[in-house]
């Protein structure tokens, strides 16, 4: 079995002090919260979220600056893409 070494901040030792007098196993504790951030994360993913939907919620999260310029061609499709980067790629030789 590994084992798993974490630092707490003094406000932390603390709190782990009081449950122990409670009677709380910590060792248990952290297992418990392992498997429910796992079980969490495991539920996101088989939802089966569309990759459309996805991409939306990055580019909310993360948009792109109002200063950049929009590329000029679709990136969404794939040779336009390759197109463009073949085209930067000739430019950029010496």
């Amino acid at each position: 079995m590994k084992l798993l070494n974490v630092r707490l901040d003094a406000a932390h030792v603390r709190m782990v002090a009081d449950l122990r007098r409670g009677g709380i196993e910590i060792s248990s504790l952290v297992r418990e919260a392992i498997r429910a951030a796992h079980g969490r994360r495991s539920a996101g993913h088989a939802e089966g979220r569309r990759p459309s939907e996805l991409m939306a919620e990055i580019y909310r999260e993360c948009p792109d600056p109002h200063d950049v310029p929009r590329p000029t061609y679709d990136l969404r499709d794939r040779r336009s893409v390759q197109r463009a980067i073949r085209r930067r790629l000739r430019r950029s030789k010496p």
